[in-house]
């Protein structure tokens, strides 16, 4: 056992003894003082002098290293690793193997590591999720739970200002000259949260459930961290955010072009940006903004913005917006927007709005508002709304309502309303629906039914020289209104039934007296639905108010008949009637003068 430790003892001398004169002697190379004075001199010749007075060879390759490059140098009893770095600067590197120095080509860029502890000052604990950023070279990091951080920068980089931001706190510089071999203690103090609005809003595209999808937990915090700082770059490329060329700095970065291969987050475009995915921008965009699926701008947009799926504008929009489902834009447009489903401005509205179903406007608008289901404008609107459901408008209208549904303008309506249903609440100009409703109404109505609550009016009982017995409806304003009308004569001989449509108006040219003028169209029942006779009366009558709901009227009517039957079923009556002054124009169409008259009375507020 005696035998075989000691055979180890000396196997481990021997090692030694052979290992360390190598060592001395490729340690001493590099330090070998040398003394140089050139002038003009061949970089060859001077390399050839070093080594004379070193005792050892340079080895190194021709093609890079050109000896013949004239250099002029003068130190004196210098180490050969400094008269190297005189000669060559940083351009290569230099590695010792027995009697040769080779000169190989510098490494590209080598990374350090910059490592600590940020710790609150006031509390001295640890603080997590604090950003440490250079602003310089654009590299970040965060620190863990623990307030640790490990930044890697480039060894080229030094001196590095560093920052450290986090919400809550001060933010805090420090300047670190070389690379450190220690990790430090940064002290940073708590301060006052000051909601700035343009912060806030720079915050709020992340924030969106698109946002909180896409972006990280951590990405979304360090663009809370890092709220003031932003530069501009001519551009960058991403895979996903915090993969690419500008790392996890890309959100404080404003380029001019950007491609984004699934999604990418910067801080803004000023030229155009291009996404296979998504585009999140904390500030403005300029020119052009096209997605696969959906774009997300915290700021405004300026030019024209396309997604496949979905856009959204926290800001404003002067341009054009093209969503294949959805685009929002929260604040005000001037432009055009289009979308498959929906589209929503929230503030006011100035250019076209085209959706495949829905269409919002939350303040003004101006223009024209097509989709193929709903319009809608919470403020006021002047234009054109044309939905095929309905168009709806919570303040006053200047324009033109259509669609296939219903028509509503809560206040003033100047201009027309087109749809079965239409409703106004201050009628200033023309409805044509099957069902028109205002609380009042200076223009007109035309309609199957006209309900105009503060008006003149009325149902009226009336006779005629072909129905002793006859009812109407009398609906909308004495300048306007609307006509349901029958009748009928249940005598044994001479039968009639009618109904019919018409419209009149009505003039008062003193306090109780007045006259009106109408037009009626009559269908004539005489026993069979076929071949049913029609029958067009002008009428006319004088109108006396004893009281202010009840009138009184009469007057002569003058009517053309018109019928194909030459002879009448038996019971029912024939035309022209009897003892009337009439005339025949043809075999089927005959008119004579006849007679009005009956009471109304007047159910509208007036």
């Amino acid at each position: 056992m005696n035998l075989t430790f000691s055979f180890i003892l000396a196997l481990r001398l021997a090692v030694i003894l052979i290992t360390i004169p190598i060592l001395s002697q490729a340690q001493q190379i590099l330090d070998k003082p040398v003394a140089v004075s050139v002038k003009g001199q061949p970089v060859s010749e001077v390399l050839r002098m070093i080594s004379e007075q070193g005792k050892f060879y340079f080895s190194y390759n021709s093609n890079i290293v050109s000896g013949d490059s004239l250099v002029t140098l003068n130190v004196s009893q210098k180490p050969v690793r400094d008269v190297l770095q005189l000669l060559f600067k940083d351009k290569y590197q230099y590695r010792e193997k027995g009697d040769y120095v080779i000169i190989l080509p510098a490494l590209k860029d080598k990374s350090i590591h910059i490592a600590g502890y940020i710790i609150d000052k006031e509390n001295n604990t640890p603080v997590d999720f604090a950003s440490v950023y250079s602003r310089q070279l654009l590299v970040s990091t965060m620190s863990e739970d623990n307030g640790h951080f490990r930044l890697r920068v480039r060894e080229r980089g030094f001196p590095v200002n560093l920052v450290i931001s986090k919400v809550g706190y001060a933010d805090t510089t420090i300047v670190i000259e070389q690379p450190l071999h220690e990790e430090m203690r940064i002290l940073i103090n708590q301060k006052a949260v000051e909601l700035d609005p343009l912060i806030v809003r720079y915050s709020e595209g992340q924030s969106t459930w698109l946002g909180r999808l896409f972006l990280s937990a951590r990405t979304r915090m360090q663009s809370r961290n890092i709220s003031r700082f932003f530069t501009a770059l001519p551009y960058q490329a991403s895979l996903t955010p915090g993969l690419g060329t500008h790392g996890k700095m890309s959100p404080q970065v404003v380029n001019k072009f950007s491609l984004n291969i699934l999604g990418g987050y910067t801080a803004g475009v000023n030229g155009a940006e291009l996404a296979g995915g998504f585009n999140i921008s904390r500030q403005d965009v300029r020119y052009l903004q096209v997605a696969g699926a959906f774009n997300v701008v915290s700021g405004k947009v300026e030019g024209v913005q396309i997604a496949g799926f979905h856009n959204q504008i926290i800001d404003s929009l002067r341009g054009v917006q093209v969503s294949g489902f959805s685009g929002i834009v929260k604040k005000s447009v001037k432009g055009v927007q289009v979308s498959g489903f929906m589209n929503r401005a929230r503030g006011t509205f100035e250019g076209v709005q085209v959706s495949g179903a829905l269409g919002l406007i939350g303040g003004q608008g101006s223009g024209m508002q097509i989709s193929g289901a709903v319009n809608h404008t919470s403020g006021d609107f002047r234009g054109a709304q044309i939905g095929g459901a309905a168009n709806r408008t919570r303040q006053s209208m200047h324009g033109i309502q259509i669609t296939g549904g219903l028509n509503i303008v809560k206040n003033e309506m100047q201009g027309m309303q087109i749809g079965p249903f239409n409703f106004a609440e201050n009628m200033k100009g023309f409805q044509l629906g099957v069902v028109n409703i205002a609380d009042s109404s200076s223009g007109a109505s035309l309609g199957l039914i006209n309900i105009i609550k503060k008006s003149t009016s009325n149902i009226s009982v009336f006779a005629t020289e072909i129905a002793p017995v006859n009812l109407a409806w009398k609906m909308g304003t004495h300048r306007f209104y609307s006509i349901l009308t029958g009748g009928a004569d249940a005598g044994a001989e001479k039968r009639t039934y009618q109904f019919g449509f018409g419209f009149g108006k009505e003039f008062f040219p003193f306090k109780k007296f007045g006259f009106l003028t109408e037009l009626v169209s009559l269908n004539i029942y005489q026993g069979s639905w076929e071949n049913t006779p029609f029958l067009h009366r002008f009428q006319s009558a004088v109108t006396w108010k004893p009281v202010r709901r009840l009138v009184v009227f009469a007057g002569p009517t003058y009517s053309f008949y018109y019928n194909d039957l030459k002879e009448p079923n038996p019971g029912y009556r024939s035309y022209p009637p009897a003892h009337y002054p009439s005339s025949k124009i043809n075999d089927t169409i005959a008119s004579w003068l006849g007679w009005q008259g009956g009471i109304s009375w007047r159910y509208g507020k007036f």
